[in-house]
């Protein structure tokens, strides 16, 4: 003699997929009670699940991190180099008192444009090649906003390289000859790495430049005037060692 099973089934044990298997399976007409409990727990289970979307994004997040150097496809290593080496190209810039001549910035626009294309598609390809990297890059907004404006952060570091650091780099490397020249001046407004500055007005072959001052020195100044400075001047431009007034 068999004995029929009356006991309801844990539906709450169960999983999404299991419930769905149920409510495909079970006899509604023979168990109306297990169809009604299956049917109403896999509505609550379903409507506590995070949205897919979601559930994908935060578990992506979570998850990616930033590849080591020797995970990195050979594309996004030299992209990489490149931004360093750019950005190093600053620091020349703001902390060297060097007058680049009026020939080479005549003639540099060129290579501007050509560095940033250059260095434009680097970082592109190597978001495009290197997935992980791409992965790593726009997981949060503040990457996807650099995917858009990469190409205007790209000119400005080419134009800060090409008109400053590469002419002071091939200076440094070049003959030179110790000298002293007469620039007229103005102040100019500070920044935060020259605080106190004198624009010096364009000399001979020599462009315009930048002559940072202690603050007594500054203040005591008239507004415009003569500077004499000494330096080493070469092909590429003029690095002032000392400077004076009279």
């Amino acid at each position: 003699m068999s004995i029929a099973n009356t006991e309801q089934p844990n539906y709450a044990a169960y999983s999404i997929e299991e419930l769905e298997d149920v409510l495909e399976n079970i006899d509604k007409q023979a168990f109306p009670e297990r169809y009604q409990a299956a049917k109403n727990e896999l509505a609550s289970k379903r409507a506590t699940q995070p949205p897919e979307n979601d559930a994908d994004s935060a578990h992506h997040d979570e998850h990616v991190t930033r590849p080591k150097w020797s995970e990195l496809h050979p594309i996004t290593r030299i992209s990489n180099g490149t931004f360093f080496v750019l950005i190093g190209a600053l620091f020349v810039t703001a902390f060297t008192d060097f007058v680049v001549i009026n020939a080479w910035l005549n003639n540099s626009t060129w290579a501007i444009v050509l560095l940033t294309f250059i260095y434009s598609a680097l970082y592109y390809l190597s978001v495009f090649l290197d997935k992980r990297h791409g992965q790593f890059v726009t997981k949060d907004l503040r990457g996807k906003m650099t995917l858009v404006g990469m190409p205007l952060l790209a000119f400005f570091l080419s134009f800060s390289f090409v008109d400053t650091a590469l002419p002071y780099t091939l200076h440094l490397a070049s003959d030179k000859q110790k000298t002293e020249r007469k620039f007229a001046y103005e102040k100019g407004s500070g920044s935060k790495q020259c605080r106190h500055p004198l624009l010096l007005k364009e000399n001979g072959p020599l462009s315009d430049g930048r002559l940072c001052l202690r603050e007594s020195e500054h203040k005591r100044l008239p507004n415009k005037g003569w500077v004499y400075v000494k330096g080493y001047e070469s092909g590429f431009g003029f690095k002032i060692e000392r400077y004076r007034f009279r």
